[in-house]
């Protein structure tokens, strides 16, 4: 009968050990080190990650507020960023924690990377290390890289593969603004038919304004010879010199015209916006697009 209560008594002290709760360790997050990262951006990803180590169920974290408030009480003097294992190392044994994480945030190219340790402050060496690098924007390395590298330093995940490039995600708003912007920027450089009218007053000057630099030349040249040929023709020839001169400078406009056209063609295309007619009330109307 002993005995029976005594196994009683041992499996209901294991069912009830058991549903305790796993005990968490103590840890302190100490701000990350940025390097082409500003050091607004190095803190938010600072409080992300340690958001993102609670989250994991295995880490109580030490708030920023009361960290800063014991090392300033303990007199500690930061001098620089304090990434390395030695100075985390330094820092933990003046906390109530039992392990320290630190580490350095940065951006090199288009990608954005994250290096990040866990360290055991009775043994002082570094327990686990986390790394993550992104293609793109840091917003990706802050919504997923923090979450991914708080997971393997609580040993959920193992080591990222290789870089991961980020979506790329266009918003219809984000769409409108491109959009808008690609359109002023066309507008801004596009090529006037009414200045090249202006311009074609002098020979070869309309053609210069829409960058048809060989036929400025050329009509130039036309032009101030027809000038010179109806200027000093004898009565009887003006009238044969002076029609040559009026098909030249006819001509010299036309192309400028044609000109202007075919260099707003080109600008819409480096601008990514295409033109194209499409039926509005059974008329033809100008459209435009942007692909990008």
């Amino acid at each position: 009968m002993n005995g029976r209560m005594a196994l009683v008594m041992l499996a209901l002290a294991a069912a009830a050990a058991a549903a305790q709760p796993a005990r968490k360790t103590a840890v302190a997050v100490m701000p990350l080190r940025g390097s082409a990262v500003s050091e607004a951006d190095a803190r938010f990803l600072t409080e992300r990650l340690g958001i993102e180590l609670s989250r994991t169920g295995l880490f109580e974290l030490l708030e920023r507020e009361k960290m800063a408030e014991i090392l300033k009480e303990q007199g500690f003097q930061q001098t620089g960023a304090c990434d390395e294992t030695a100075c985390l190392v330094e820092v933990g044994r003046l906390l109530p924690v039992e392990k320290m994480v630190g580490g350095a945030v940065g951006h090199v190219g288009s990608v954005y990377s994250a290096q990040v340790r866990l360290i055991d402050l009775k043994t002082g060496v570094v327990e686990r290390t986390a790394t993550r690098d992104y293609r793109g924007e840091l917003e990706h390395l802050l919504t997923v890289g923090m979450r991914e590298t708080a997971e393997e330093l609580a040993g959920k995940t193992g080591p990222q593969a290789q870089a991961q490039a980020q979506p790329a995600v266009l918003t219809p708003q984000t769409e409108t603004m491109m959009r808008g912007f690609m359109e002023a920027q066309y507008d801004e450089n596009s090529k006037s038919k009414g200045w090249a009218t202006v311009w074609s007053i002098i020979p070869g000057c309309g053609n210069v304004y829409a960058k048809n630099y060989g036929g400025g030349i050329l009509f130039f040249i036309a032009g101030v010879t027809a000038h010179s040929a109806y200027a000093t023709a004898a009565e009887g020839a003006k009238g044969g010199k002076g029609a040559v001169l009026l098909v030249v400078r006819l001509a010299d406009w036309l192309i400028a015209m044609r000109s202007v056209g075919r260099y707003n063609v080109r600008l819409r295309q480096k601008y990514g916006l295409t033109t194209s007619l499409t039926p509005f009330d059974h008329r033809p109307a100008l459209a435009l697009s942007g692909t990008f």
